[in-house]
C-alpha cells in the first residue's frame, strides 16, 4: 500500500505568507505615505494661515506707524466719530491689477469690510446685529462718508509679491464700539474714549467731564484720543485673518510756562548771573521751523502767554522773586503773566496748574513709566555718577523721545522731542533743545558756563524720590533745584507747539485681538 506524503499539503504556504507580508507592507507604506501627505497638507496650511497673520500684523504696523507726525508718510487721523465726513480712513494693499474696495458690498466682493458692523457707532447710521450675524448687506456696510482710500507704503503694492494684508481701517473709538466690554458702564455710549497716561488705562471723556478728548487735553489732563485699528488679510489659498489694535499716544501735556517747577519750596541756587540770560512764557508759536515733526505742522494751543516760571507753592514764587531781584536785579528777563518777574504760585492754592496730574509722585512716576516704554532712545546711568550721551537727541526734521534713568550730562550739544531725565541734568550754555524736557524723579538741572543756547518748547521739574539709596519713591512731592552757573545768552523759551511735540511722536498699542471668522 503505497503512502501518501502529508507534506504536500503544506505545499504553497510560504508563497502566501509572502504575499501576506508584502500586502502589510504594503499598507504600512501607504498608510505613512497618506500621513506624510497629510503632514504635508497640515503643514501647508499652517504656513499659509501664519503668511495671512503676520500679514495682518504688518497691515496693523504699518498704519501705526503712519500715525506719527514724524512718520515719512504720515497719515491724516480721523478727528470725529463715524457718520462725519472723513471719519473712516483705509489703507489698501492691492496685488497686481487687483482692486481693493472694502466699503462696498457685494456678494463677490471677498475684501469688503464685514468687521465694521460688529463695531456700534452712535450716529454712523449703521445698525449693529446680533454677535455672530454676517455683515452681508449694502446697510450694513461702512457709512458713506470714507475718507479717499491712502495707498499702503509696503514693499511691493499692486504686484503679485505685495503683502497679503489688503485693507487696515483707523476709527476714534466710542464707549459703545465694543459692546461686550463698555469702558464705563455709567457713561452714554456715544462719549469718546481716551487714553490716560497717568494712570495707564482708558477713561470716557464724558465721565472726565469733558465733551471729548481734545477738550480734557486742552485743559491739562493727559489724556488722548483713542484709535481701532483693524486689518484684514487673505492669501491666494484663501487664508483669512482680521485683527485689530487699540492705540493711543503718549499724551504729555506740560503746564504752561517756559520753566515749570512742581512742588513746595522751589528755588534758584544760584540764580542765572547774565544780564543776557532769560525765562520767556510769551508763547513763540509755531515758529519759523521745518520738519515732518517739527511746530511747523502745528496748531497752536496753548496760551498766548504763560508764566515764565510756574511753582508749586508761594514759598516758591517768594524765594525766586528774592534771588531775582536781590542786587543786581535781573527780574527784568522773566516776562510772561503775573507781573514782573513773571514767577507764579501755579499750585492748588493758586491758579491750578501745577496741580491734579501734577502734584503726585505715583502719576508722575507712571507718566515717566509710559514715556520710558516707548522712547526711541535709552540711557541707563547712575545717581551721582553722571553718562555722557552722544547727542542730538533728536532734530527739528525727526524729533525723538530720549529717557535717561539716572543722571547725564547732556553737552555742548542739540536736540528736538522729548527728553527725560530721572536724575540731575547736566547742561552747558551751548547745549539747545527744541521740545520738552522733564526732570521727574531728583528734580535738579543744573547748567554751568556761559553760552549761546536756548531751550524751545518747556522745561518742567519734580521731586518725586528720595536723594539717597534705593531711591524710594516719596509720598509728597520734594522741593526742585535749578542751579545756573554762569552767563552767556541762553535761555527758555515757551513755546506751546514744541513743548506738545511728545503727543504725536509715538503711538502705543493699548489692546490688541483677533477676530475669529
Amino acid at each position: 500500500m503505497r503512502k501518501h506524503n502529508l507534506r504536500n499539503k503544506e505545499r504553497g504556504i510560504a508563497l502566501l505568507i509572502v504575499l501576506m507580508a508584502l500586502f502589510l507592507i504594503a499598507a504600512v507604506g501607504m498608510g505613512m505615505i497618506f500621513m506624510a501627505n497629510t503632514e504635508t497638507s497640515i503643514n501647508q496650511n499652517y504656513k499659509d494661515t501664519q503668511l495671512a497673520f503676520f500679514a495682518m500684523r504688518g497691515g496693523l504696523e504699518e498704519l501705526r506707524d503712519r500715525m506719527r507726525s514724524n512718520s515719512v508718510t504720515p497719515l491724516t487721523l480721523p478727528t470725529a466719530m463715524p457718520g462725519a465726513a472723513n471719519s473712516i480712513v483705509y489703507i489698501t494693499n492691492p496685488g497686481a491689477s487687483e482692486a481693493v474696495d472694502p466699503k462696498t458690498f457685494n456678494a463677490n466682493n471677498q475684501y469688503f469690510d464685514d468687521e465694521f458692523c460688529h463695531e456700534r457707532f452712535v450716529g454712523s447710521g449703521v445698525p449693529y446685529p446680533a454677535p455672530g450675524t454676517p455683515c452681508n448687506s449694502t446697510a450694513l456696510a461702512p457709512p458713506s462718508p470714507v475718507a479717499a482710500y491712502v495707498a499702503s507704503t509696503s514693499p511691493y503694492t499692486n504686484t503679485t509679491s505685495s503683502l497679503k494684508y489688503k485693507w487696515v481701517r483707523i476709527t476714534l473709538k466710542q464707549n459703545g464700539t465694543f459692546p461686550s466690554a463698555l469702558v464705563d458702564s455709567t457713561q452714554g455710549n456715544a462719549s469718546q474714549v481716551c487714553w490716560d497716561s497717568t494712570n495707564g488705562k482708558e477713561a470716557v471723556a464724558s465721565a472726565l467731564g469733558y465733551a471729548g478728548c481734545t477738550a480734557a487735553q486742552a485743559a491739562g489732563l493727559n489724556v488722548g484720543p483713542v484709535y481701532v485699528v483693524t486689518s484684514l488679510a487673505i492669501t491666494p489659498q484663501g487664508s483669512r485673518r482680521v485683527g485689530q489694535y487699540e492705540a493711543a499716544s503718549l499724551n504729555i501735556t506740560p503746564p504752561p510756562g517756559a520753566l515749570a517747577l512742581d512742588g513746595p519750596g522751589a528755588t534758584f541756587n544760584p540764580r542765572p548771573s547774565s544780564t543776557n540770560y532769560f525765562a520767556s512764557g510769551n508763547n513763540s508759536g509755531a515758529g519759523a521751523f521745518t520738519g515732518p515733526g517739527g511746530p511747523a505742522a502745528c496748531t497752536v494751543t496753548g496760551p498766548a502767554q504763560a508764566p515764565a516760571v510756574s511753582t508749586g507753592d508761594a514759598a516758591g514764587v517768594t524765594s525766586i522773586d528774592a534771588s531775582l531781584t536781590t542786587s543786581p536785579d535781573r527780574s527784568a528777563e522773566y516776562t510772561g503773566t503775573g507781573g514782573t518777574p513773571s514767577v507764579v504760585n501755579s499750585g492748588p492754592g493758586g491758579t491750578n496748574l501745577l496741580s491734579g496730574t501734577w502734584s503726585s509722585p505715583a502719576q508722575l512716576n507712571n507718566l515717566v513709566a509710559s514715556i520710558a516704554n516707548g522712547a526711541d532712545a535709552t540711557y541707563n546711568c547712575a545717581i551721582g555718577t553722571p553718562c555722557n550721551g552722544t547727542g542730538p537727541y533728536g532734530t527739528d526734521a525727526a524729533p525723538q523721545v530720549t529717557y535717561v534713568n539716572g543722571d547725564f550730562n547732556f553737552g555742548s550739544t542739540s536736540g528736538a522731542g522729548v527728553l527725560v531725565v530721572t536724575g540731575t541734568l547736566n547742561i552747558t550754555g551751548n547745549s539747545s533743545f527744541n521740545g520738552l524736557i522733564l526732570v521727574i524723579g531728583q528734580g535738579i538741572l543744573s547748567e554751568n558756563g556761559g553760552g549761546s543756547g536756548q531751550f524751545n518748547g518747556s522745561v518742567f521739574l519734580a521731586v518725586t524720590n528720595a536723594s539717597t539709596s534705593p531711591y524710594a519713591q516719596l509720598v509728597t512731592l520734594g522741593s526742585p533745584v535749578m542751579q545756573w552757573n554762569g552767563g552767556g545768552t541762553n535761555g527758555i523759551q515757551y513755546n506751546s507747539c514744541w513743548a506738545n511735540i511728545g503727543n504725536s511722536l509715538h503711538y502705543t498699542v493699548v489692546a490688541s485681538r483677533e477676530e475669529m471668522y
